[in-house]
């Protein structure tokens, strides 16, 4: 290395703050004088350093004193830029204004639309925001664009490979035309310049102001050469964190020598995954030597401190010295301070976490920091912490899509993009920004009725759609005139925002801001997330949004959501000033009396980066980009860091919303060395579970046996109910009795109750209208599957199966009226007798009459009908009570003697040899002949003797309503939970009631 003036470097080692410590070295060193305080300058990382560096400060200070000049160096990975402090304006020759990341996100996905005209906008607008991400990564590390038109030329790539580089090279070279005919800059590009004209400034400084740079472990090339400027100030320190000065020579020298070989690229064999690696990287672009660092402890390491930092180093050493943990002594693996949660599942691990927040905030003026990379963890912690009122300070915020007003937002333009669809619709006119204030009970009555109405499959688009469910559900009687006025009213508000109306993409952006406000009468742009929404949207609108125009359907709320999805909104203020969250980037600097590091699983933490899909990672680590090793050290160092606090706790959850997890390679390395020295923390664990759990012990639920009076038994039956009565009779009270109906869906897929109702509507028409046409049938099949509405994966599966079936049915009708002269004589029919005074009613689906006067009692199945045991036991009776009622004249226009029964099912046919795929016929009873069996000639009396014992035990008599009586015969799941099915199924016996056959 060239001879260089000594540098001011110093490091603290592990556990100690290094906040405090560089607090106390200047509070100490300026005693008497503490105005000289304001001379100092104060590089920091982020501004969560400051604050942290402020913090310090004001726990020191004995009286009051006049803080430092801080200035953040800014962290693109946190959004943040370069402090007024560091970009002043009119110093020097004016530097450019960088571009705004809308305004680049715009810019690229043109271009990129431009070069791959094939890809949607969508598509387009996520690798635009990929290639920025690139191109921040190469200039951050000083790499030209054009360095990899060179690097890649000597390596054997993969075809797709070349096409994106030959496409980043066209994209990167048209993007700076375009900012130069701008005049603005890249933002990475213009921070390096600021960063290169302060160490600029500082080499030219002849005064002895001192400036001190604390807490920076960027490896940059700027920010080294800034910090290696620094260090050889007179009065300049650099103050690096937790820089191993005890590892031994050879093995700081065995993480990888850093200078270049011949042909410029990287040495091999770094150990890019140790946590020390980007230290020593950083060292070396300072051109400063790990002998020239110092330690800025003020005593001597207390015994914790010197326990953590040797258990640490041996911890996280290189892989090849793991060798030598077997001949360590047992006195030194251990690590006192920490203490292991391993949890069952996320929702687990946030409330232990919880509970330990909790704890800790009983003694005065301790301070708690949740650490993690994982936001689902942050997010559930802060929601626990709700129980008792603590809101915690979280670092990261919440993001503007997550917020009431985004939600309302995103949902208005799910619902204009979608045609309004039901569920999005519903979400909007739920919301509670929307007509929020004295008329909302009202609002909410009408909402609730439409949502009656949209249950069910979705059977029309768009307004017209929900007009019509609103027809076939409500009347249109007085009592429900409101209710169509209300509904007049919000159609013709919500028909001039249709989307179909709209070209441009900017027409449907501003469509949907002004839905919005008109919504919720302006409610939802009050706030800071109503204020940062609405910054956000007139900044887009001012845009040039002529690249989505080709955007329809779903896609446009996916370019409005990704577009908004950077805002993150912060609060200023209210949150407990004891308990914070961080991300990895955020706790740099970062102390607490209580440090909780949670989701330590694979993934987490270390985090996996995302692909990117512009540079193979091959010529990435060619180029010296930070890769997925750099990235495991960074975090590797960010543990290491923790483990140093007072009191630790490492957590994880063994399984997560994806399924179960791996723990943290750091974990087990952990794990490995501790062995039978690491703490369990199992306390916070019992607290947690103590405190959802019930305060009288569970008694299982009994199975239920309602009993109502006489009156409320008196009920009519349907010849649909008959089995659930005698099956299930819970389930026939639950529905008959009580009157309670299970909810569908809101535009739910179509059933097979829809698809056998849509099918027996059909047959009906084609035999009342079209005489039994075999081609007038098949064309009302395609214009039922015609319904825009139906899904297109339900209309290419069920059209051949329900055309084929159609067809077998046409045609066997044709035949029996040519060959047998069967005839038609009722369709969809209803049918009643009485039974014991109780009235027995049902819809007949055909009734066909032969040539000798008889009749065929029909009845069409869209699946397999019922098994003949099923028929045999009386469980089956629909055919039969029909045919009673034909023989008793309880069906208009088809009275007389019954000869047979038939099932039409429309599944797939059972007929061996044949060339018809779907559809067949079948009788209910078997071939057997014994006197005990229902045949054609008694099945009607059969029906009409299990119907008279069940109504008198049930409707005219006292026996309980049993739920699951016969499970068996009990298939329907409609009013399993309100009987508590699985409470008691287990604990009761299941002997069947002889007295029912």
């Amino acid at each position: 290395m060239a001879e260089h003036r000594s540098p001011n470097v110093f490091t603290v080692p592990i556990g100690t703050d290094i906040s405090s410590a560089v607090a106390l070295e200047l509070t100490g060193r300026y005693r008497a004088d503490r105005m000289a305080l304001a001379d100092i300058l104060l590089l920091l990382p982020n501004n969560r350093a400051i604050a942290a560096m402020t913090s310090a400060f004001v726990r020191i200070a004995e009286q009051g004193l006049i803080l430092p000049r801080m200035a953040a160096i800014g962290d693109l990975a946190l959004d943040e830029a370069l402090g007024p402090l560091l970009d002043p304006l009119g110093d020097g020759e004016l530097i450019p204004p960088a571009i705004g990341d809308l305004e680049r996100q715009l810019l690229l996905t043109r271009l990129v639309r431009n070069r791959r005209p094939q890809l949607s906008a969508a598509e387009a607008l996520n690798l635009a925001r990929l290639l920025m991400e690139t191109v921040d990564q190469l200039e951050i590390e000083g790499v030209p664009v054009a360095k990899i038109e060179t690097d890649h030329q000597s390596h054997d790539l993969a075809e797709h490979w070349q096409s994106a580089y030959a496409d980043l090279l066209l994209l990167a070279e048209a993007y700076q035309s375009e900012l130069s005919k701008l005049g603005l800059l890249n933002p990475a590009a213009r921070r390096n310049m600021l960063l290169d004209r302060l160490a600029s400034r500082l080499t030219q400084q002849s005064d002895n102001r001192s400036v001190w740079a604390v807490g920076i472990s960027t490896a940059a090339p700027a920010i080294a050469s800034l910090l290696r400027q620094v260090a050889v100030l007179p009065s300049g320190r650099v103050i690096l964190p937790h820089v191993d000065l005890q590892m031994p020579a050879a093995e700081w020298d065995a993480l990888g020598s850093l200078e270049k070989r011949d042909d410029g690229s990287d040495p091999p064999g770094q150990q890019e995954t140790h946590p020390q690696y980007h230290l020593k990287l950083l060292l070396h672009r300072m051109n400063i030597n790990r002998s020239e660092v110092s330690s800025l402890a003020l005593n001597e390491p207390s015994a914790h401190g010197a326990e953590v930092q040797m258990a640490v180093a041996d911890i996280f050493c290189a892989a090849t010295q793991t060798v030598n943990w077997q001949e360590l002594p047992a006195s030194r693996k251990k690590l006192t301070n920490v203490r292991l949660m391993s949890c069952a599942d996320s929702a687990e691990e946030a409330k232990v976490i919880a509970v330990l927040i909790r704890e800790a905030l009983e003694t005065p003026a301790r301070r708690v920091a949740l650490v993690t990379p994982d936001r689902e963890i942050a997010l559930r912690v802060s929601a626990q912490l709700k129980r008792w009122d603590i809101d915690a300070d979280d670092s990261a915020g919440v993001p503007l899509t997550q917020t009431p007003s985004g939600v309302l937002l995103l949902a208005i333009t799910d619902m204009l993009a979608g045609q309004f669809d039901p569920v999005a619709l519903l979400a909007v006119f739920k919301h509670p920004l929307v007509a929020a204030g004295d008329a909302r009970l009202a609002w909410l009555e009408n909402v609730r009725q439409l949502d009656q109405a949209l249950r069910g499959p979705r059977l029309g688009l768009g307004i017209a759609g929900i007009r019509d469910a609103m027809r076939a559900k409500f009347s249109r009687s007085e009592k429900d005139a409101a209710l169509y006025g209300w509904w007049a009213e919000t159609e013709k508000r919500l028909q001039s925002y249709d989307f179909d109306h709209m070209r441009s993409f900017a027409d449907k952006v501003k469509a949907v801001a002004a839905l919005a406000s008109e919504l919720s009468d302006g409610a939802i742009w009050k706030g800071p997330a109503g204020r940062a929404l609405a910054d956000i949207l007139t900044d887009i609108q001012s845009r040039d949004l002529s690249v989505f125009d080709d955007t329809k359907g779903a896609a446009v709320a996916v370019i409005v959501r990704d577009m908004i999805s950077m805002q993150t909104i912060r609060p200023a203020f209210g949150t407990h000033p004891r308990v914070s969250i961080y991300g990895l980037l955020e706790a740099r600097l970062q102390s607490a009396d209580l440090l909780i590091c949670a989701g330590l699983n694979e993934g987490s933490w270390p985090q996996l980066p995302q692909p990117d899909p512009w540079l193979a990672p091959r010529l990435r680590r060619d180029l010296g980009l930070p890769g997925l090793e750099r990235n495991i050290g960074l975090s590797a160092h960010d543990l290491a860091s923790a483990l140093g606090a007072t009191e630790v706790v490492l957590t994880r959850a063994q399984r997560d919303r994806s399924g179960p997890t791996i723990a943290s390679r750091f974990l087990l390395r952990l794990q490995a060395f501790l062995g039978p020295n690491l703490q369990i923390e199992e306390r916070a664990r019992h607290f947690a579970n103590q405190l959802d759990a019930p305060q009288i012990k569970h008694k299982p639920y009994a199975r239920p046996v309602p009993s109502p009076s006489r009156e409320q038994r008196k009920v009519d039956i349907s010849i649909t109910q008959m089995d659930v009565l005698k099956a299930d009779p819970f389930a026939f009270y639950a529905r008959n009795i009580l009157g309670l109906s299970p909810l569908k869906a809101v535009a739910a897929e179509p059933d097979s109750a829809w698809k056998g109702s849509a099918v027996h509507d059909l047959l009906q028409l084609w035999a009342e209208e079209d005489d039994c046409d075999p081609d007038a049938l098949t064309a009302r099949a395609k214009a039922m599957l015609a319904n825009p509405a139906l899904h297109p994966a339900l209309r290419m599966l069920w059209q051949p199966r329900i055309s084929a079936a159609l067809s077998w049915i046409a045609s066997e009708t044709l035949r029996q009226r040519v060959e047998d002269k069967r005839t038609i004589a009722v369709t969809e029919k209803k049918g009643r007798v009485e039974i014991d005074n109780i009235l027995v009613h049902g819809r007949i689906d055909r009734v066909d009459r032969q040539e000798d006067g008889r009749l065929v009692i029909v009845d069409y199945k869209t699946g397999s009908p019922p098994p003949k045991k099923r028929v045999r036991v009386g469980y089956a009776l629909q055919l039969g009570l029909a045919g009673l009622m034909a023989e008793t004249g309880g069906i208009e226009g088809a009275d007389g003697e019954v000869a047979n029964y038939e099932y039409w099912s429309l599944s797939r046919s059972k007929r061996k040899g044949t060339d018809i795929p779907f559809g067949y016929s079948e009788t209910p009873f078997t071939k057997k002949t014994n006197e005990d069996e229902p045949n054609a000639d008694k099945f009607a009396a059969f029906a009409e003797t299990q119907a008279r014992q069940a109504i008198s035990r049930w409707i005219t008599g006292n026996d309980p309503f049993t739920a699951k009586l016969k499970p068996e015969y009990a298939p329907y799941k409609d009013y399993d939970q309100l009987m508590r099915l699985a409470e008691w199924m287990g604990n009761t016996d299941w002997k069947d009631d002889d007295d029912v056959v």
